[in-house]
């Protein structure tokens, strides 16, 4: 009989262990996405100190047109954008890898909002965009290093009116593509 404990206790070990990277993995996600969250809050208040707190100083964000700018140059465009509180948004975490302190992130941003349109109803503006996002821990907890555009989906009154893919070619500003009548992305990344 004593046989069997031991046995029986490496068996728990060895499973507690193989649960323990999925627990991790949890973590790390739940992690992340109060970090969306709170960087979105930030990121509205268009006040560079709110926002670079949750940045890595060599930050890259870099669009569909693998057209790249640095932190500040992001939060210069931003704080040309007025915030529009009818506008509504989300992120959510499609999936996480996490390597040593680095943690490699697929996202979608969803946001939505009423304006009206040239035919003067109003109609609803929505627009997805897919990114991969790598994020570091640090000891101030995880900062957003680097984010790429990977796709975005522009839709009114729930018909998809473009979608666009990394490495398409971009319409000209105001044709409905990033920046055009859709308008700027709720935290301000075109």
């Amino acid at each position: 009989m004593t046989r069997r404990y031991p046995a029986r206790l490496l068996l728990c070990a060895a499973l507690g262990s193989a649960l323990l990277p999925g627990l991790a993995h949890a973590d790390t996600k739940s992690d992340l996405e109060a970090r969306y969250t709170a960087l979105k809050s930030a990121m509205d208040t268009r006040e560079p100190d709110d926002i670079k707190p949750f940045l890595t100083p060599d930050f890259k964000r870099t669009d569909l047109g693998g057209n790249s700018m640095t932190a500040d140059q992001m939060i210069d465009r931003l704080a040309n954008i007025p915030v529009d509180p009818n506008r509504k948004s989300t992120n959510t975490i499609i999936s996480v890898t996490v390597d040593g302190q680095t943690a490699q992130v697929e996202q979608r941003q969803d946001a939505s909002d009423s304006r009206e349109g040239r035919d003067g109803e109003t109609h609803l503006f929505a627009m997805s965009e897919l990114s991969h996002d790598t994020w570091v821990q640090t000891g101030t907890g995880w900062l957003l290093k680097s984010t790429e555009a990977e796709q975005i989906t522009i839709s009114r009154d729930g018909q998809v009116v473009r979608t666009m893919k990394k490495g398409d070619p971009m319409p000209p500003r105001g044709a409905g593509g990033p920046g055009g009548r859709m308008g700027p992305r709720p935290d301000g990344n075109n």
